[in-house]
């Protein structure tokens, strides 16, 4: 599945990259795709072994805020 998430404070390359990486490590995450200029990753996704608060964490430890677009 496909989920997509608002990350605020993106803001370059760089951001991004290191938002991909960090969240492509946690299991159960296949594939991440940064739309930097809307501010969003679209994260596949098997959701018995990831959650979305898995995700929104991942992200927080890199200094930065997630929300799951509804």
């Amino acid at each position: 599945m496909q989920k997509t998430y608002n990350i605020v404070g993106m803001h370059c390359i760089s951001c991004s990259t290191g938002i991909a990486k960090i969240v492509k490590r946690l299991k159960g995450v296949s594939n991440v795709q940064v739309e930097l200029s809307q501010s969003k990753i679209h994260v596949d996704l098997d959701e018995t072994l990831v959650t979305d608060q898995a995700v929104v964490d991942a992200v927080s430890r890199l200094g930065y805020k997630a929300q799951p677009e509804r």
